[in-house]
């Protein structure tokens, strides 16, 4: 292997071997392309997409909390539109038709009295009987 040889005159090879000489527990293995390795098959879509929109894939490093921001936002996005959608919890949703990861100032026996969902009070039988 190029990487191994430190007589080697391609220049990835010798960047190869400098990283191995600095991270010693540093290992390369070789992965099958398409054999379901997810980090390879996006790899292997983004360097599709590049070659075909002509636009060079670029890593742009961002701050873990940036990151964050960005995750947490998508993910509430995503959870409002699967609410929004649902079929089910739609007496719920009547009443609290957006997502939070916030505790809302409900309480649970006034969701069950204003959804009409369930019985507010457990005590009392289900059905009362004429007299």
């Amino acid at each position: 292997m190029a990487s191994s040889n430190s007589k080697s005159t391609n220049e990835t090879a010798r960047k190869i071997f400098k990283i191995f000489l600095t991270n010693p527990r540093k290992t390369v293995s070789w992965v099958k392309a398409h054999a379901g390795n997810m980090g390879n098959e996006r790899a292997h879509q983004l360097a599709k997409d590049a070659a075909q929109q002509g636009q060079p894939y670029s890593l742009i490093k961002l701050p873990k909390p940036h990151i964050k921001v960005l995750l947490r936002k998508r993910m509430l996005e995503e959870w409002q539109t699967s609410w929004k959608n649902s079929d089910t919890g739609r007496k719920i949703y009547n009443i609290m038709p957006s997502v939070s990861v916030r505790p809302t100032n409900w309480i649970r026996e006034d969701v069950i009295f204003f959804s009409q969902y369930g019985r507010p009070f457990p005590c009392l039988p289900e059905k009362i009987s004429p007299v």
